[in-house]
């Protein structure tokens, strides 16, 4: 009886493991399956809702500058790049060697970007071949749409200052390719990244729209929506089966 049964069981473990066969391409085509997934994605930077009863002010979203807030120390709400060999010497000529390290810095960087609809969908993408009968390839791809009827809203989106400071220290790159600091002992308002500067009543010409702002040459704010219609296909190929590969 058990030999019997254990023949049974067999038989049928035989039987599933042979009826598994590839699909072509053309049996993927008649494949379906269900639809994606609609995403939505949101970025707050350096912001707050101003529709809080704490912040009383007329927009959605302002620069979370207040008393206990993430930007009450402006240094460091920004964001610096510094480009390698990039130094100016103690009579601030350039130098690509040594010297005081310069950065570019973006001051106040803040902003509200709201994806609110974002397809997701896996499909088959077909196009032709390189070859000279032009055979249909069949790819799977994944499918990044977007519809015009849901807009990306950007509010406030941009950087209050952009400005190029250095360093109050010297620098030197080495041979094999790394930075050297002579900061022993700096204070940290002593790299340039960092330093506190706003305008005073005594300088920009006693204007009073820069008072009290960081100091720069210029600044960017965007606010609006951004309509989109269409889609984006990604997916894998060399450069035997596209052109484009």
């Amino acid at each position: 009886m058990k030999k019997s049964v254990l023949l049974i069981l067999t038989s049928l473990v035989s039987f599933h493991l042979a009826a598994m066969e590839a699909l072509t391409d053309s049996d993927l085509q008649q494949v379906e399956g269900q639809a994606g997934a609609d995403l939505s994605l949101k970025l707050v930077l350096n912001q707050v809702n101003a529709s809080d009863s704490y912040y009383a002010t007329g927009n959605a979203y302002k620069f979370d500058s207040d008393t206990g807030g993430v930007c009450a120390k402006l240094e460091f709400c920004r964001l610096a790049l510094s480009v390698n060999n990039r130094y100016v010497d103690a009579g601030g000529a350039a130098n690509s060697v040594s010297g005081n390290k310069l950065w570019v810095v973006f001051k106040g960087i803040q902003g509200t970007i709201n994806i609110q609809k974002l397809g997701l969908d896996g499909v088959d993408l077909v196009y032709r071949g390189i070859d000279a009968a032009g055979t249909p390839w069949i790819k799977p791809a994944i499918q990044l749409g977007f519809d015009a009827t849901n807009p990306i809203q950007i509010r406030n989106f941009g950087f209050n200052a952009l400005s190029i400071e250095k360093d109050e220290f010297t620098s030197q790159t080495n041979a094999n390719g790394t930075v050297t600091e002579n900061s022993s002992g700096a204070t940290a308002d002593k790299y340039g990244y960092l330093k506190k500067t706003i305008y005073d009543a005594t300088t920009a010409a006693n204007s009073t729209y820069d008072q009290g702002n960081e100091t720069g040459f210029m600044g960017m704010r965007m606010n609006g929506n951004l309509a989109l219609q269409g889609k984006i296909m990604m997916f894998s190929c060399n450069s035997t089966s596209n052109k484009r590969c």
